[in-house]
């Protein structure tokens, strides 16, 4: 069993049901096998499902949800003004700008590239509104900026179809389970949901359980 489980991991990501232009993205930045999260969370978000996962960092998690989106995503690529289908949290700004790269490094070759805006601290929050308003498909954030920014009532999210929260046990230290509930409130009721924590303390299970 742990020779044939072995075996499995190693399968290519042409066994993940990628498009081609993801698959040219994938073979030109050197990624030919999934790591393990991958090779689990992907088909599960391709199939629609939400996903709870343990991930310690360096594990390759944000390819693990950012793959799956940019391919559902470039199924029904919407016409006219792009509208937010995917939020993504992170604890720090370091992680948001690092996710936002993941997006247009795996969109490169799709024949619409998605929108991407990171809603970080230490910017013009006046810059990051005029960005949304124009129009965008992917928003990775800090809770903190997204909550100033949801306060300014500026922010459309009624569209969304895809809701991350990446290193969940971090934002819990940084006293996210307060801002999740003004968050949740945002956000439509019927979604795709996708945790990644390295822990699962009690906070967390609740959270899970939301």
């Amino acid at each position: 069993m742990l020779l044939w489980h072995q075996r499995k991991l190693q399968m290519p990501f042409l066994s993940l049901n990628l498009s081609e232009p993801i698959k040219k993205a994938l073979d030109k930045s050197g990624f030919i096998k999934p790591t393990a999260i991958q090779e689990k969370v992907i088909p599960l978000v391709l199939s629609k499902h939400d996903a709870l996962a343990r991930a310690q960092t360096g594990s390759g998690k944000s390819a693990s949800f950012v793959l799956p989106i940019l391919e559902l995503w470039s199924q029904n690529i919407p016409e006219g003004k792009s509208k937010i289908k995917a939020l993504v949290l992170t604890p720090t700004r370091e992680l948001t700008l690092q996710v936002a790269q993941t997006f247009k490094t795996f969109g490169e070759f799709l024949p619409k590239q998605p929108k991407v805006v990171s809603l970080i601290g230490g910017e013009r929050i006046g810059d990051q509104l005029y960005d949304i308003q124009q129009g965008c498909d992917v928003v990775i954030a800090t809770s903190g900026r997204l909550i100033d920014i949801l306060n300014k009532k500026q922010v459309n999210l009624s569209k969304l179809e895809f809701f991350v929260l990446d290193e969940a046990d971090k934002m819990l230290d940084l006293g996210f389970a307060e801002e999740l509930d003004i968050i949740l409130e945002a956000l439509p009721k019927k979604r795709q949901n996708l945790l990644f924590s390295a822990t699962y303390p009690p906070k967390m299970q609740e959270i899970a359980s939301r």
